[in-house]
């Protein structure tokens, strides 16, 4: 092995990342029952929502991303100021014990659109799983109903490629790109999700279906001044307070257009965070109460208020609307309605089913689920866990005793039994049917979905495993902080104690490759791959070094071996894939794999690229000028995409000079390079172009810049081919 490098940015993109942040203390069940009790109310009726001539009433609902319910006046929070959603509770009904059924986002989105848990519409995470064409979403449902509908969400994981856009007449998820390497999910700021929702709605006639999605507060925490001096050393607070302030413009313009009075508001969160809590910095990995307690608020023009404690659910959204809006509920819902409940009824006594399962699809740990029962919640695991959260709202009495898990057991394994259907669970299909049956017929696509380990021992417990993870992303800060000889220790130190930390392995071959030692970075992460061969972060990272290293027979080989979930719908190794084919001369398999990969998100510029670049390719190698042509499109689109995307001016500067344009060839390789000036290839095209035209000087300075940059790595027939150009540019 080489020596301590430092560390780069971890490559790959992990389920919810974990990042720094202060310690919290669990949640007190105080604050929660003495909220309960703080009001009141009448039973009374709870009509559907008045029509105005034969306009239905609209729906708005907001879902802010990792949002704390204890974070929030109107339940009990003191540490920020929330304004606009205290206001809006004011006017409706505050649901305080109500939980997501799910701890990352895609899940939960799913539960709350659909009315159904993961036992039926089987996403269990954000990376593995896409929704089905085939179920009927509450915007679909709306939509037969003559409602107008638009979503507008702030983040990657809610992107159009992940399922929910079906019933949306809009789906904007313009929040723009979302790289390979960031670590981070690529998102928009909730004043700009909220901007674009109101031009929606600016003039649009009753009735209406809006969701709005704010992903502020999730990681990593920074809000806009003034909050963040304001909540200096608190940025998880401050996002929460920014995001109140973002939701007060659209609810206010709601009032002031006077479409208030008929437009039934809820608001939820898909998840908690836990800040600390029981050891887990983010969210995915525990289902504790920092993360499965989420507010939900109801709020009925024309309708009581006050707090109510019945134990609820996100499944319950979806039949609720249904009552308030005086629309049949479809059948197939697993959820109750709330109606009773804000009538001052109780509903009929039932578990909610829960899960945490992104450590087991993503990294082959323990699965975790669980129910809650009254007061009742029990977690399963290789260590499984029993609380009364009517007394212990923070967990931290376990009361798992042995003379109890076999009822506990007895009672999650009626609960999936019941709640499952036969079409649960299926591995979900994405792309076109005329993309996939091209795939099929190369032998890209197959019925297997990797092996996964069935039997699970305490070492296999999240709780066990998520403290080596924990100094996994340690390291990182290490790295950020300039140590990066500390963080390559500490790796392998972690690697040490547990071979199966995958975090561990794409992290120090990160080491390996910033310091230049591709070969041992590769060498690392085929030990990973070895000892975690269904571990997709792994395969991934090994594949974009591959590609770095230009070993793209083994990228072939590799993919064509693999048998993991993720592969089917997934761009970025697809376009992997395309590159790998088309550099070593299988133009076929390379348009395929470049289809497939535009057909997961047609919105990618790299594979529009690439495309591009292989339709030029084959030009030049057969004469097509058709393929020439349909070269400009896929840069274009790009550029349209993407406009500081170096490449795509790069690539239509080819394209320009292969149609024997020089001038527009120069034009774009010009702003190729504004965007990246390091580029080699830009540099040298550029500089034979205006030789070319005649520009000596200016073609002189940029070759010889490319001669100090690349000099060392090209061979001595370049090196001849670049000095006579040198020499023709001094003429």
């Amino acid at each position: 092995m080489a020596g301590d490098r430092a560390l780069a940015d971890i490559p790959g993109r992990a389920g919810p990342p974990i990042m720094n942040s202060e310690k919290r203390h669990p949640i007190a069940a105080a604050g929660l029952l003495a909220l309960a009790l703080a009001t009141a109310v009448r039973a009374e009726s709870i009509a559907p929502i008045p029509k105005t001539g034969k306009a239905r009433a609209n729906l708005l609902l907001v879902t802010i991303d990792t949002l704390r319910a204890d974070r929030l006046g109107c339940y009990g929070g003191t540490r920020v100021q929330t304004p606009a959603i205290d206001a809006l509770a004011g006017k409706g009904f505050v649901f305080t014990r109500a939980f997501a059924q799910a701890t990352t986002t895609l899940p939960s989105h799913a539960d709350i659109l659909l009315g159904v848990t993961p036992l039926v519409h089987g996403v269990h995470d954000n990376a593995n799983f896409t929704v089905g064409p085939d179920f009927p979403t509450l915007a679909g449902f709306l939509k037969k109903e003559g409602y107008a509908t638009a979503a507008f969400v702030g983040a990657y994981p809610l992107d159009s490629r992940f399922g929910l856009t079906s019933g949306f007449d809009v789906y904007d998820d313009d929040y723009g790109r979302q790289r390979f390497e960031d670590m981070t999910y690529v998102e928009r700021k909730a004043a700009d999700v909220v901007g674009r929702a109101l031009a929606w709605l600016k003039g649009r006639a009753s009735p209406w279906f809006l969701w709005v999605h704010l992903f502020d507060p999730h990681a990593p925490y920074d809000p806009p001044e003034p909050f963040k001096s304001e909540y200096k050393g608190r940025p998880y607070d401050g996002e929460v307070a920014y995001t109140d302030q973002s939701l007060g413009m659209l609810l206010g313009e709601l009032e002031r257009d006077g479409v208030a009075g008929r437009t039934l508001v809820i608001l939820t969160s898909d998840h908690g965070e836990s800040l600390g809590d029981h050891g887990e910095s983010s969210h995915g990995f525990f289902a504790y109460n920092s993360t499965l307690w989420v507010p939900l608020i109801v709020s009925v023009p024309g309708a009581g208020t006050g707090p109510k404690s019945q134990l609820v659910g996100h499944i319950d959204i979806f039949p609720t609307v249904c009552d308030l809006l005086d629309l049949d509920k479809p059948a197939f819902l697993q959820g109750a309605s709330l109606v009773p409940v804000l009538e001052g009824k109780e509903l009929p006594r039932r578990a909610l089913y829960f899960e945490s399962l992104y450590p087991f699809y993503s990294r082959g740990w323990a699965p975790l689920t669980g129910y809650i029962d009254g007061d009742e919640k029990f977690i399963e695991s290789p260590i499984p866990e029993l609380y009364n959260i009517g007394g212990d709202f923070g967990e931290l009495d376990n009361r798992a005793e042995p003379g109890r898990l076999g009822e506990c057991r007895k009672r999650l394994a009626d609960l999936v039994r019941t709640q499952s259907r036969p079409q649960s669970n299926r591995r979900p299909e994405v792309g076109d049917r005329q993309t996939r049956e091209k795939l099929k017929s190369l032998g890209y696509i197959s019925g297997s979905s990797g092996t996964r380990k069935t039997g699970f021992t305490p070492a296999d417990d999240v709780k066990t495993l998520l403290p080596f993870h924990n100094r996994a992303m340690e390291a990182q800060d290490l790295f950020r902080k300039g140590d990066g000889a500390g963080a390559a220790g500490l790796l392998r130190e972690i690697l040490t104690e547990r071979d199966d930390i995958d975090v561990a392995y794409t992290g120090l071959a990160a080491v390996y490759k910033a310091q230049g030692g591709l070969g041992d970075a590769l060498d690392v992460l085929k030990l990973g791959r070895d000892r975690l061969p269904d571990n997709y972060e792994i395969f991934l990272t090994q594949t974009s070094y591959l590609i770095a290293a230009g070993r793209y027979a083994e990228v072939i080989r590799g993919f064509e071996a693999a048998s993991l979930l993720r592969l089917e719908h997934d761009p970025e190794i697809w376009n992997d894939l395309g590159i790998a084919y088309s550099r070593t001369g299988k133009f076929a398999e390379a348009e395929a794999a470049f289809e497939k990969a535009l057909s997961l998100d047609r919105d990618h510029p790299a594979a529009l690229t690439n495309q591009g670049i292989l339709f030029l390719s084959r030009s030049s190698t057969t004469g097509d000028r058709n393929l020439l042509g349909k070269s400009f499109p896929c840069f274009e689109r790009a550029l349209a995409i993407d406009p500081r995307y170096a490449p795509a001016q790069g690539g239509l500067g080819a394209a320009f000079r292969q149609k024997g344009d020089v001038k527009s060839a120069v034009s774009s390789w010009e702003k190729a390079l504004a965007l990246d000036p390091a580029s080699g290839h830009t540099l040298y095209n550029l500089g034979v172009a205006y030789l070319e035209l005649g520009e000596k000087t200016k073609a002189r300075t940029l070759l010889l810049k490319y001669q100090s940059r690349a000099g060392a790595s090209l061979s001595p027939e370049e090196k001849a081919k670049l000095e006579a150009l040198i020499r023709k540019s001094g003429d």
